[in-house]
């Protein structure tokens, strides 16, 4: 009877021992794969920028400029809100900061998240190199032009003036001044019109009395290497702008 007894058992302890099994080996599997997709998210922010456009825009408060100037990365929303009677984008300048410029070039008045600001210490810090693939941009946040033209708004002859300054107090750098777009409407008629924006930039840099050797071209991207999402109002006016490439400081 025993010996009976224990045979009739030996299939339900295979069977039940069997199931454990798939069960041990379905939980590794869909531990791997969650540990994959969280690696995945986390591994694939960005994508690079090019031309001396990619990683290296400073826009506000997040870093950075070149976004994706001759090719770039996508950044974060930086903080600011859209003035809905322009749709410009108004970026938070934070507190001030009294920027003391070299070679006797005077002092600004200016926010920490400011891109003046921003240009200044990349400039000054020794240690900061140029980034030759991706560039360093940093991006007008002051400089609006009127909605689907070409003149500047007299609004955004301040941070071009500071941007002068600020460029005459380091003498061998040399500036590259890219025009952009949102993705709306005609791809050409926006790669003309963010040229011309972006040669308007450059005349304006020009008046304030610096030349071709240091302010040396400009280009217009159209809506290449945005720095906003297109599919929100927000990122659509972030992308509406025109930034400054550091091409030798």
């Amino acid at each position: 009877m025993s010996s009976s007894h224990s045979k009739s058992h030996e299939p339900g302890a295979l069977s039940n021992g069997f199931v454990r099994l798939v069960i041990i080996i379905c939980l590794a599997l869909l531990s791997a794969l969650l540990w994959n997709a969280c690696g995945w998210s986390l591994g694939t922010d960005g994508k690079g920028h090019g031309d001396g456009h990619g990683g290296g825009h400073a826009a506000g408060p997040a870093a950075g400029h070149e976004v994706k100037h001759e090719t770039g990365t996508a950044h974060a929303m930086a903080a600011g809100k859209v003035d809905t009677a322009t749709g410009d984008f108004v970026y938070e300048a934070g507190k001030m900061m009294t920027i003391d410029l070299p070679n006797n070039a005077g002092k600004l008045q200016v926010g920490e998240y400011s891109t003046e600001y921003k240009l200044y210490q990349f400039l000054s810090d020794t240690t900061q190199q140029l980034d030759t693939v991706k560039g360093n941009w940093f991006e007008l946040t002051n400089v609006k032009f009127r909605s689907g033209g070409m003149a500047i708004d007299s609004s955004s002859l301040g941070q071009i003036k500071n941007i002068a300054a600020i460029s005459k107090a380091f003498p061998t750098a040399q500036f590259k001044v890219g025009g952009y777009t949102d993705n709306s409407g005609d791809t050409n008629s926006n790669m003309l019109l963010s040229q011309r924006r972006a040669d308007v930039v450059l005349g304006e840099f020009k008046r304030a009395g610096l030349s071709s050797a240091i302010f040396i071209n400009a280009k217009g991207y159209g809506p290449e290497h945005p720095i906003g999402d297109n599919a929100t109002v927000e990122g659509r006016a972030m992308n509406r702008r025109v930034a400054v490439n550091v091409k030798a400081k």
